[in-house]
């Protein structure tokens, strides 16, 4: 890995809050809900960056599942994030891009403690319109404990009528289920999410859990 990858906490000592999307590109999300998910992640992305100070806190990465699982945006500073165009493709493997979204986000809690920099603990937004595919039970108890924990604050998606909430459960605490997104309202979840993120820089402690005094109860109903 090169030296440049540790440039940016060297130079931007500020305390971070790591953030992990993984997001459901499986082809049933082909059509106007990937187009609505290309301009939901997008416009988070902006809304942060356009918070003086979470654009410089918040660390974002992307893992997609749909066929294969890939890592589309390694995790680095929020200002430094270019999105590809996501496309549909494939099945569903919600376990495997689970347990690489929790091995990325340990290995850079790794290394802000190498770099001395402070953080608040991670969060992993899942969202999906389907069910796994793949054998998930690992993935979903390791996950569902990181929540229960506290060393991880897991917000699940479900998007459309047709994805499974009580599979979707399995993998969250059960004081914060999954909510449904309705429709396709994907701009004001990451409205939501890029507000609650910046409540996080601006009112708790790094290392301390977090509570969103904005409740996924807000959401509910979109």
């Amino acid at each position: 890995m090169p030296t440049s990858y540790y440039d940016d906490l060297i130079e931007n000592p500020t305390s971070r809050c790591p953030c992990m999307l993984v997001l459901d590109i499986s082809v049933s999300m082909r059509g106007e809900p990937i187009n609505e998910l290309n301009q939901g992640v997008n416009q988070f992305i902006q809304a942060v960056i356009q918070d003086d100070f979470a654009s410089y806190a918040v660390d974002v990465g992307i893992i997609t599942f749909g066929g294969t699982v890939q890592e589309i945006v390694p995790i680095q500073s929020i200002q430094k994030v270019e999105v590809p165009i996501l496309t549909p493709t494939g099945n569903t493997p919600m376990g495997e891009a689970i347990n690489k979204a929790i091995q990325v986000l340990e290995k850079r809690k790794q290394e802000y403690k190498k770099s001395g920099v402070s953080y608040y603990q991670p969060w992993l937004v899942l969202m999906t319109d389907g069910e796994p595919t793949d054998n998930y039970q690992v993935a979903a108890t390791k996950l569902r404990k990181l929540a229960e924990t506290n060393k991880m604050l897991v917000i699940a998606v479900g998007i459309g009528e047709r994805c499974n909430l009580s599979k979707l459960a399995e993998f969250c605490s059960s004081d914060n289920p999954p909510k449904q997104l309705t429709g396709l309202k994907f701009e004001e979840f990451f409205k939501w999410l890029s507000q609650s993120v910046g409540e996080v820089i601006t009112k708790s402690t790094p290392g301390v859990s977090f509570q969103a005094t904005q409740s996924t109860d807000d959401w509910e109903s979109f």
